[in-house]
């Protein structure tokens, strides 16, 4: 009996380069049996296999680093004061849209 397994292109991709090079070595084997084979290779060598996943899941995301991290802008709110903060105080100058009107009468 079999099923189907869901992977992405990507992955598709390194399987069939997986099999042409097992072919160029004298091997015929099908997608399918190349799988069977990574999943007893996994089974046999389970702690290279949780040490794979493992490293993959310490590598930090940099943006919710950043998030967890905020750089100080020295600004008390930066929400309310970004434009000021990053452009200077805007009251002394022309807003850059003001004489841009709506087509809505």
């Amino acid at each position: 009996m079999y099923t189907t397994v869901k992977i992405t292109v990507e992955a598709k991709k390194r399987l069939e380069e997986l099999q042409a090079r097992l072919r160029l070595r004298g091997i015929k084997a099908s997608l399918h049996e190349i799988l069977e084979k990574l999943i007893e290779i996994g089974v046999k060598n389970e702690e290279s296999l949780i040490d794979e996943f493992e490293f993959k899941e310490r590598d930090e995301d940099p943006m919710l680093k950043l998030l967890n991290e905020p750089l100080d802008w020295g600004v008390d709110d930066s929400s309310m004061k970004i434009d000021e903060a990053l452009y200077g105080d805007l009251n002394d100058s022309l807003h850059r849209h003001r004489n841009l009107r709506s087509s809505k009468k």
